[in-house]
């Protein structure tokens, strides 16, 4: 085969990596799982990469340098254009530090890393991705630390005789593999950012290429092997959850049916052809697709949130389109035809713009003129350090930590009423606000992030066991009064879910305890300082940015509890949205929220002042304080 044969089968399964990444993105039905896009990309490199090496070698013309030169016109013309792009939208249309977030991004681009940088950032309280407008990259890091790595390794591996070349790339493939199934288990980031748990997915590309299995020789025997691992890449983009661990064994599915599409190379006929001309079509300009997907979709979010209607994702459609198809006419395809000195001095001018613009926007951190003194106070609450008023580490536990981590002032008895409260992050939020609300008092704390206060499906281990560990706390401390507060969402409305939630109750009355369940807080559709800069900025409507679930969840549990004796169900977002107009600031001035649902401690004052002026157990549990419930500066 050789390595310059065109496969129009692969451009089919370009398109439909970019396609399953952007509907995903874009949110576009029926491609929940359309990340999986990702995982064709590196099969399809992996296969490519190992044929034009293994040719070359083969004829005796293979050069490191010509293959980094094709590499370079391959893809940094158009992606050095879309991070210049990327970094002067960025400087008018994002905050300060999201502008100097995206410079950073822009220097982990710039050295081949990015992916490394987005995996050490990670957490539970990160910055959302929509807010990082290069976060697409990370696969590009990928491929391009592979890049570096395997044209040695292949040139070792392919001086050996067959069987040992077969064997090298096969140890390789299961390593990677292994290591990819028990990272996902316990360092998920890793597993899905940092290229050894990604190699073996280059790895089967590459097996392909030196035909580990011999090809087909009956049409009809391809045709069924391509049919196969087309059933296999449709199935992928929709059969996996967000709480599925990925890439893990996941990612077989996909990555196997790309190997299946690509080892089957049935013959087309005129008729196919002519029907996959718009799939190959989309195939050729799949990288600047790629390239720009993603930049449209976050700057637009941080102008209007979101896309919520067709419209919407069919603007945001419209813009990836033109810009993808003005990169590949204008940028990529003039670079590969050039000759290399003059696509190595655009490249030059390009990569030194880039760096000249984030080193700059570092510089200046971020152009903070652009905004005035109000909307310069609430972007700083975009950094806000929440750790002590959550008590985080102490208190309030990482999903990394254990029940035993829990120090024991935070159950500690105290005088008056002795109120529990349980659950995830959204109990802690409440922490500084109830102490407040009930100065006479004790209130004791015990809660994890990621952790809803019952035992739900899919929740980490460290969960179950501290969720596991209540009705023996109830027991041994015997609370008047228990506080259930957690991130509902629609999951609660399952059957297996209620079962545990009335479980839960049923352990703390059980135990002589009176139970106030706290709904849904709250949530918006991206960082709540973001929505207000933007109302102010752009005009954006601040109405009608807290998605109709968490109503609909609020609607269901004070429906589900009614009736369950010795409970208290207090909805927050009646108390804070009333005719769904939420209060967005408090009296000072201060967000509600930090982000897009986790309250200030000025937030977390307001909304526990009403919540214990809402339930008759809480308001006899203690004075209330008058302190938080001064007023909202700003309800819309």
């Amino acid at each position: 085969m050789s390595s310059t044969e065109y496969r129009p089968d692969i451009d089919c399964l370009r398109a439909f990596a970019v396609s399953s990444v952007i509907a995903f993105h874009y949110d576009i039905s029926p491609f929940r799982s359309g990340y999986v896009g990702v995982d064709v990309f590196f099969v399809i490199s992996g296969f490519l990469i190992t044929r034009i090496i293994r040719a070359e070698t083969r004829a005796g013309t293979f050069s490191i340098a010509a293959f980094y030169r094709r590499r370079a016109r391959r893809i940094l013309p158009a992606a050095f254009a879309m991070l210049c792009a990327t970094l002067l939208a960025a400087c008018v249309v994002l905050l300060p530090q999201q502008t100097l977030s995206a410079a950073q991004q822009a220097l982990s681009v710039l050295a081949f890393s990015s992916n490394i940088l987005f995996w050490s950032q990670q957490g539970y309280f990160d910055a959302a991705a929509i807010t990082k407008p290069l976060l697409h990259t990370w696969s590009l890091g990928v491929e391009e630390q592979y890049y570096f790595i395997f044209p040695a390794l292949a040139l070792a591996i392919f001086a050996r005789r067959r069987s040992l070349m077969l064997a090298s790339l096969v140890a390789i493939c299961v390593a990677s593999f292994l290591l990819c199934v028990v990272q996902t288990r316990i360092q998920q980031a890793a597993a899905f950012y940092l290229l050894p748990a990604r190699a073996w997915q280059l790895a089967l590309g590459a097996l392909l290429a030196v035909e580990i299995v011999p090809p087909l020789r009956s049409q009809r025997l391809r045709i069924g092997a391509a049919t196969l691992g087309w059933i296999a890449l449709g199935a992928s983009v929709n059969v996996f959850s967000p709480r599925t661990p990925y890439p893990g064994v996941a990612a077989l599915l996909p990555c196997l049916g790309t190997a299946a599409v690509i080892w089957a190379q049935p013959t087309p006929n005129k008729l196919v052809l002519a029907a996959t001309r718009p799939m190959i079509a989309v195939g050729l300009w799949s990288y600047s697709l790629y390239l720009w997907h993603w930049p449209v979709v976050s700057f637009a979010t941080a102008i209007w949130g979101p896309p919520s209607s067709a419209m919407d994702k069919l603007g945001l459609l419209a813009a990836c389109t033109a810009l993808a198809l003005a990169s590949f006419y204008l940028v990529e395809q003039p670079a590969r035809r050039a000759e290399w000195p003059v696509t190595a001095r655009r490249l030059a001018a390009s990569g030194a713009a880039a760096l000249l613009i984030a080193v700059i926007t570092i510089w200046s951190a971020g152009f903070p003129g652009r905004f005035s003194p109000q909307q310069q106070a609430l972007a700083g609450f975009i950094n806000y350090d929440h750790s002590g008023v959550y008590e985080e580490g102490t208190c309030f536990l990482s999903p990394g930590q254990t029940f035993e981590a829990l120090q024991p002032s935070c159950l500690a008895r105290g005088p008056g009423s002795n109120i529990l409260l349980w659950g995830d992050s959204h109990a802690a939020h409440l922490v500084d606000g109830l102490k407040r609300a009930m100065p006479q008092a004790t209130l004791r704390r015990a809660t994890m992030a990621q952790c809803v206060p019952y035992l739900e499906r899919g929740q980490s281990a460290a969960c179950d066991e501290f969720n596991r560990r209540l009705p023996e706390l109830l027991r041994e401390h015997a609370p008047d009064i228990v506080i259930l507060s957690g991130n509902w969402t629609s999951s609660v409305m399952a059957p297996a879910a209620r079962a545990d939630l009335f479980a839960t109750i049923a352990a703390a009355t059980a135990a002589g305890s009176r139970v106030v369940v706290i709904g849904p807080s709250p949530q918006f559709d991206r960082p709540l300082p973001h929505l207000l800069i933007a109302s102010s900025r752009f005009g954006v409507d601040s109405d009608g940015h807290v998605p109709t679930m968490f109503f609909a969840v609020d609607a269901f549990l004070r429906d589900l509890l009614k009736s369950v004796p010795q409970t208290d169900y207090v909805s927050l977002l009646d108390l804070l949205c009333p005719d769904k107009h939420c209060v967005l600031q408090t009296a000072d001035g201060a967000p509600l929220a930090w982000d897009d649902g986790h309250f200030t401690a000025q937030g977390s004052e307001l909304a526990a002042t009403r919540i214990v002026a809402a339930s008759p157990a809480l308001s006899s549990a203690g004075t209330i304080s008058s302190i938080g419930e001064q007023g909202a500066a700003q309800s819309r």
